[in-house]
């Protein structure tokens, strides 16, 4: 009992969790972990006695998180877009969560507002209305009009739901321990793992000043698109627990009947959605991570809102250089360049390549027999992460989210016009961007980059070396490595060493030539024989170095 004290704070909760979790047909578990005992006897005996419908295990769990309350939906709301953690079926299954929570009282909104703002709701808002337009786990939102006129969203933290939900993952870890510990089949899937995501996802959330900056940034990236609307922030009556933005008076993405009432053509919306979410992840490296269309507005003026900023995610070069890859990899039908990007990515080495480059060829057939304007690219993503899923492979997170994103989109498209091709929706924009690789700035400025962290790399080279050797002398460490991967690293540190010479030899011709540029007499071009070599000189060795780059990039 001490044990259990001291991992889980709130004893009573943990017994409902573990009630709920037997009701629900989850005893096995429960005896698998020995908590059994913690069962109310009368519990126990009553599911006994009740006869439970034949139901799947992926149902029986979405009604388990249900009905323990708003974290645990959050829980389940989370895990329906990590294809990469948890098999596709329960994905599924779990996307037919909803928030449905009951409101708290505006007595409470109006203790909020005066509590986090210092001042009363009459004070700041020319009309507050009192009926919410949105209610969810973490917060709810009420629509107003400030005393300027201007209208705005304002979603107001629910009372205790920090403490409440730090509570309920407290718990969370400690089953999770409990599931690794006593049933070895499930490390496989990460438990632990998993909540340790959560509980980083739910404290991101729980900042309202961190969404506020999130938000900001996406309108800085899209202030010259005039076709992309972001709610302006503001700052004077924003804090932790209290945002208000521009409200946006529009039509949710998802909300297709709504849209052919009004006559909208949603078809170059959709084209438009797509490009805006592509510009995000590949271009910005910063991108909306609630793939859900009920973040996406269609405004009176026609206009892509986005609302709802407090998970994002984020890409670097590499990872879009990897997703660039691989989505090209689907659109081209290449399943081997496909297994070598999903192995990239995990940074993982599997024996069974073959079985999965097979897998993956598999999921690809309809390409290859069928229709292509028949084929969804979303069944073919969801297939890959899965796959990936059941051999090992653990996918950026980043990455998974912007899948879910793009089969959350198509999914839309498709509904609105059943003829919709995401395939020859994104060839021409992916095109571009691996086109894009191989401009010489962008090749320019990745090759000073990678001189950077060469220098980096150089000048703690001696320190770090120094103490491998100590310890090696120690016998603290153990030294492995194939004559093989020693030749490959001597190869690779040359080959940048060559390159360091190269850059430095351009830059001091360059100099050499600056000054000397006003010396001598008119040669050619209007320049003294000197600093003519020079240039010469520099840009023969540029173009030597530039495609030495080129080449290995191409390879």
């Amino acid at each position: 009992m001490f044990k259990i004290i001291k991992e889980v704070r709130d004893i009573n909760r943990l017994r409902e969790i573990l009630t709920v979790l037997f009701e629900e047909g989850f005893d096995f578990l429960i005896g698998k972990i020995r908590l059994k005992h913690k069962i109310p006897l009368t519990k126990r005996l009553r599911a006994r006695i009740e006869k439970k419908k034949k139901i799947s295990i992926e149902k029986r769990l979405r009604l388990t998180l249900e009905r323990l309350g708003p974290t645990f939906i959050k829980f389940g709301q989370i895990l329906s877009v990590r294809p990469d953690l948890i098999p596709k079926s329960y994905v599924k299954e779990l996307e037919v969560l909803q928030d449905e929570v009951p409101a708290f009282p505006y007595s409470i909104v109006e203790e909020q507002i005066k509590k986090e703002l210092g001042k009363d709701i009459n004070e700041i808002f020319l009309n507050f209305e009192k009926k919410q337009i949105a209610s969810a786990s973490i917060s709810q939102v009420h629509k107003a009009t400030l005393k300027d006129g201007n209208i705005v969203a304002v979603k107001i933290q629910r009372p205790n739901a920090k403490e409440i939900m730090e509570s309920d993952i407290e718990i969370m870890f400690y089953i999770a321990k409990l599931l690794e510990k006593h049933i070895p089949k499930i490390k496989k899937f990460n438990p632990i793992q998993i909540i340790e995501e959560f509980a980083k996802w739910t404290e991101k959330e729980l900042d309202f000043k961190r969404e506020a900056l999130n938000a900001k940034r996406f309108a800085k990236n899209f202030s010259a698109d005039k076709d992309v609307k972001i709610p302006k922030i503001y700052d004077e009556l924003t804090t932790n627990k209290i945002l208000v933005m521009e409200f946006i008076d529009g039509i949710e993405l998802h909300n297709i009947k709504q849209i052919k009432k009004k006559g909208i053509n949603l078809r170059p919306l959709i084209d438009k959605s797509f490009e805006v979410i592509l510009t995000q992840v590949f271009v910005h490296g910063f991108f909306h991570a609630d793939p859900h269309p009920g973040n996406i507005f269609i405004t009176k003026d026609k206009k892509i809102a986005f609302v709802d900023f407090g998970i994002v995610g984020h890409f670097d070069e590499n990872l879009k250089a990897k997703s660039i890859d691989l989505f090209y990899g689907v659109i081209e039908n290449d399943a081997e360049k496909i297994v070598e990007t999903l192995i990239e990515l995990s940074d993982t080495e599997i024996e069974n390549r073959e079985e999965l480059e097979y897998e993956i060829g598999d999921i690809l057939e309809p390409l290859q027999t069928g229709d292509i304007n028949k084929v969804k690219v979303s069944y073919i993503l969801e297939n890959i992460l899965d796959i990936a899923l059941n051999h090992g492979l653990k996918m950026p997170t980043a990455f998974v989210l912007f899948g879910k994103t793009i089969i959350t989109l198509e999914g839309v498209a498709i509904e609105y016009d059943p003829k919709f091709n995401l395939v020859e929706n994104s060839k021409p924009f992916i095109e571009k961007l691996i086109a894009r690789r191989y401009n010489p700035v962008y090749v320019f400025n990745n090759f000073m980059k990678n001189m950077l962290r060469f220098k980096k790399f150089a000048e703690e080279l001696p320190d770090q070396t120094s103490k491998a050797l100590k310890k090696i002398e120690k016998g603290t460490i153990k030294v492995d490595i194939e004559d093989t991967d020693v030749k490959k690293l001597s190869m690779e540190i040359d080959k940048s060493g060559n390159r360091v010479a190269y850059s430095m030899l351009i830059a001091a011709l360059l100099i050499v030539a600056a000054l000397t540029i006003n010396y001598g007499n008119p040669f050619i071009l209007n320049m003294p024989l000197i600093p003519f070599l020079s240039f010469l000189v520099a840009l023969v060795l540029l173009l030597i170095l530039f495609f030495s780059i080129l080449k290995e990039k191409i390879l």
